[in-house]
């Protein structure tokens, strides 16, 4: 049976409690008139069958089919059996800060494909501060219909939530940024600022807002041996290179890359490798920009077509024909030319 209520409020809170419902329990049935009390830091979330009814912040508010007006419709049909009272169940919110921990369980793998080895694997730990900013969002998104809910329990739900967005923005940020791996171990605090920024659509559909992050990132003992195994940096250059750029990560404050030792293969072999596939990329480029720059050749084409083929203008075009130097059809005002016509033109 539910309890009927007179008055409807939260209880004391304990410490780290985020979500409560009221009455416990069950349902609540609510005398129309009653006062619901809504603390600073709290909302109150009303639902019937699934459904939300309204949504208050704080204050003193008089229930009744003003500020509900689908009650109204409710009472008509005899829902509620005629009588001056409705079932709800009704769910507070904190929407005070929540200051949480968060620790990498697995690392996060950051691809920098134009940085080798390609990607990097990212430990992190710190705190991050979050709140609820749409209850009904939050509780949907988070499963949190009961008649308590604590902060670990949000955070259970929270941490691979937040170890996805993290490979998932580290990875655009890297690519965008240019960023390998010493830049993302040295500079943790300017990406937690970033990271606030690209994360909030993630944070906004779940209903929260995140007010701060504080992870200190830094490379997984053996990231080359993790991201070489997924498939990345495997050749025995892409490796040594890699080496080197992890060592500097590890010693932000020490040698340059170009104080590294490589071993066997030492520094000039790196940059005699770096220089060739610096020409590789430069001769791609210039291979697909000619064969960008050189268009198909039609059968019948107008002087205009003629004349980007040819690279000239298409007066140059028209003062050859008219000369007898390039054979073309006219065709009232327009002059045609066919393809065996220009290839005979341009053999002399």
């Amino acid at each position: 049976m539910a309890q009927l209520l007179d008055r409807v409020a939260a209880e004391p809170w304990l410490r780290d409690e985020i979500v409560q419902k009221v009455p416990r329990g069950g349902p609540g049935d609510i005398r129309l008139g009653s006062p619901l009390i809504v603390q600073p830091g709290e909302s109150a979330v009303f639902i019937r069958q699934g459904e939300p009814l309204a949504t208050f912040g704080p204050g003193t508010h008089v229930l009744s089919t003003n500020n509900i007006p689908i009650l109204g419709d409710l009472i008509e049909r005899g829902i509620f059996g005629g009588k001056n009272v409705f079932t709800a169940d009704v769910f507070f919110v904190k929407t005070t800060d929540m200051t949480l921990k968060w620790g990498t369980s697995q690392p996060i793998i950051v691809e920098h494909m134009n940085r080798p080895p390609g990607a990097s694997a990212i430990v992190g730990n710190g705190t991050y501060v979050a709140k609820v900013k749409d209850p009904w969002r939050f509780l949907t998104a988070m499963d949190a219909f009961r008649d308590s809910v604590r902060q670990e329990q949000i955070k259970e739900r929270l941490d691979p939530l937040l170890g996805v967005m993290l490979q998932d923005k580290l990875s655009e940020l890297a690519i965008a940024k240019n960023l390998g791996p010493a830049q993302l171990q040295s500079f943790s605090q300017d990406l937690n600022e970033l990271l606030v920024g690209l994360m909030q659509s993630e944070f906004d559909s779940i209903g929260m807002v995140l007010v701060d992050f504080n992870i200190r990132l830094g490379l997984h003992p053996k990231s080359l041996d993790v991201v070489t195994n997924m498939g990345y940096g495997t050749s025995y250059t892409q490796r040594q290179m890699a080496d080197a750029t992890v060592a500097a990560a590890e010693n932000p404050g020490g040698s340059s890359l170009g104080e590294v030792g490589f071993g066997m293969m030492g520094m000039s072999a790196m940059q005699q490798t770096m220089q060739q596939q610096q020409q590789q990329q430069q001769q791609q480029g210039e291979q697909q920009q000619g064969q960008q720059a050189a268009p198909a050749v039609p059968d019948v084409m107008t002087p205009e077509e003629a004349a980007a083929i040819l690279k000239v203008t298409r007066e140059d075009v028209e003062a050859a024909i008219e000369a007898g130097e390039l054979k073309a059809r006219k065709i009232g005002n327009a002059y045609r030319i066919s393809r065996a016509n220009l290839e005979e033109f341009l053999n002399g």
